[in-house]
């Protein structure tokens, strides 16, 4: 006797939506992103009236093959000969990407039809997950597609932790600032903080983790960080002190900036004389993110910084920028 493709069961009362863990999901997503559960998406309305046999997911009679794992599933009698549009049950967003004739509701990994890979634009989301390369958003904790952490941070744990203990020691506060791994260049979008998205060409694609620059990624976090701390204390740069030392760092960017930046290098540079690096010159606001990212990966031990600013010859304006900054962080402890 063959083994049945679909098997049949009575719906269990459960929220419709809504992970275990309570949170409210998109239909379809294969995982939560606030907890991580896998899911399992059955026939609990009685809509279809079948369900994927190695999967458990729901799936429509006329189906010949699981659109969610690839499986077989054609039944004679029932699997319809020729690939429909929108079968009871699923709505048609597109296509099968290999001309089959069929239709897909979206996210459907494989065509219910012809049994091969589908791909969908996840435009939607806000990101892109670092394992898998689809869509996510900032607030997700694991990715709903591949289950895998939506942030990247399990990729730089090394480098994360250190950034952690530098501010630690150097008595900064955390402010609720959130690292992601997120293609194309890195930075904070003012209209949102505590988001520091840092480039995942870093990481992403190394074969091994000695390929990985750790200590320049503690530098690149560092700086951004210090974006992000600017921003979240934008009222200090209303302050008379904090412009006459850094300038107005809400003027706008002249051009598009191509300066290299080593965020490896620990020691203050010789020139410019009025800033820490020549990065630091272009804009005021990289001109803190640099200051921070000194402050910061020196610990904050103020001795032996201005000591270097004498070795190096710096203007009197270098030496109260790491005195403001510093004044500002002990009168927030």
């Amino acid at each position: 006797m063959s083994k049945p493709r679909r098997k049949r069961r009575e719906p269990i009362p459960r929220p419709e939506l809504r992970c275990a863990c309570g949170y409210e999901l998109r239909r379809y997503w294969p995982y939560c992103p606030d907890c991580g559960r896998r899911q399992v998406w059955r026939d609990e309305g009685q809509v279809t009236g079948a369900e994927c046999y190695n999967c458990g997911w729901v799936v429509s009679d006329k189906f010949s093959y699981c659109p969610w794992c690839g499986a077989d599933i054609y039944e004679e009698g029932y699997s319809s000969e020729t690939p429909l549009k929108a079968p009871k049950g699923f709505k048609f967003h597109a296509r099968c990407d290999w001309g089959c004739g069929g239709g897909l509701e979206y996210p459907m990994p494989f065509c219910p039809w012809c049994g091969k890979e589908q791909t969908w634009s996840d435009d939607q989301f806000e990101g892109t997950c670092p394992h898998c390369g689809r869509g996510v958003d900032d607030w997700m904790n694991w990715c709903p597609w591949c289950g895998k952490d939506a942030t990247g941070q399990d990729l730089i744990p090394e480098a994360l932790t250190r950034v952690r203990r530098l501010l630690a020691v150097s008595r900064i506060k955390p402010w609720g600032y959130r690292v992601l791994l997120r293609p194309g260049v890195s930075g904070v979008d003012p209209r949102w903080p505590k988001i520091v998205e840092i480039d995942q060409r870093y990481v992403v694609g190394k074969r091994t983790k000695d390929e990985i620059p750790w200590s320049t990624l503690v530098g690149l976090i560092t700086h951004e960080l210090g974006h992000s701390f600017l921003f979240h204390n934008w009222r200090w740069t209303r302050t008379e002190r904090f412009r006459r030392v850094f300038g107005e760092v809400d003027k706008a960017y002249r051009g598009v900036d191509d300066t290299w930046v080593d965020f490896q290098r620990r020691r203050i540079s010789s020139v410019p004389v009025n800033h820490v690096t020549a990065y630091a010159a272009t804009h005021p606001q990289e001109d803190f993110a640099e200051t921070f990212r000194f402050y910061v990966t020196r610990r904050g031990r103020m001795r032996e910084l201005l000591a270097e600013l004498g070795q190096k010859r710096k203007a009197p304006v270098v030496y109260e920028k790491f005195l403001a900054l510093h004044d500002y962080i002990r009168g927030r402890r």
